[in-house]
């Protein structure tokens, strides 16, 4: 089985340039053996545009864990939303105790903003 791609946004919603962009909850099952809330975990998610990260979150900016299994991609204010349009491509990763993880792959969809 390969890496999940979760396809940014989620749902019936869209990321317009110059828009906020809302934070996203991750949850793992209780059952799951992870806990994100062991010392020195890290959380980084990079997107890219033309091979360099537009998008550079990781724990502390940008992300933050909630708890032993909730994580959150934190909210984007607009006026940091400068992204280019188009469709990117990119991956969360996981390290706990020295062991790295790709989470799953990002489609980060950006339309044009006309409205200005």
């Amino acid at each position: 089985m390969g890496v999940q791609t979760v396809n940014i946004p989620i749902g019936d919603t869209y990321i317009k340039q110059g828009d906020t962009i809302p934070k996203i909850t991750f949850t793992f099952d209780a059952g799951d053996p992870i806990d994100l809330t062991t010392l020195g975990t890290e959380i980084k998610m990079q997107i890219l545009y033309r091979k360099e990260a537009f998008i550079d979150l990781a724990v502390g900016s940008g992300i933050t864990i909630v708890s032993d299994k909730v994580f959150e991609i934190d909210e984007i204010d607009k006026a940091d939303n400068t992204y280019p349009c188009g469709k990117h491509l990119g991956d969360l990763e996981i390290t706990i105790n020295g062991d790295r993880f790709t989470y799953f792959d990002v489609e980060y969809t950006i339309i044009e903003q006309y409205t200005t």
